[in-house]
């Protein structure tokens, strides 16, 4: 892996922790149950950097390989990425430890980051 490619991934597990501390505090303010909120968005950050570190190994993997199998494995790992992570919501949410808002706040907040890394890296390109 390029060393790019690891400040990316460690910039975008970075993000989502922080993010996750901020909507943690934030819903603090929000709701009733800390502890459900504070254990929902934590999860939720698990799962994402989960995804991250599992799309970096997949990508990997699917560089040494020919086009067709690399697309047929990169499918594969990505519905199985997606099934794990339903999965962990499910469970959480139905075993009644984790906050089904807050976990998919938590969920989501891959997204952001990535948006904000794009754009703390495209900055410092520029400079």
């Amino acid at each position: 892996m390029t060393n790019d490619a690891v400040k990316t991934r460690n910039s975008l597990m970075i993000i989502t922790v922080v993010l996750g501390i901020i909507c943690m505090a934030a819903g603090f303010v929000f709701t009733d149950s800390i502890l459900m909120w504070a254990v929902g968005i934590a999860l939720g950050v698990l799962i994402c950097i989960f995804r991250v570190l599992s799309m970096t190994r997949s990508l990997e993997k699917a560089a040494e390989m020919t086009p067709e199998n690399a697309q047929n494995y990169g499918r594969a790992q990505y519905m199985l990425r997606y099934v794990i992570t339903l999965a962990a919501a499910v469970f959480a949410c139905y075993k009644g430890f984790a906050d089904p808002v807050a976990l998919i706040v938590g969920l989501v907040l891959l997204q952001p980051a990535v948006y904000i890394c794009n754009f703390i890296m495209n900055r410092a390109e520029k400079n």
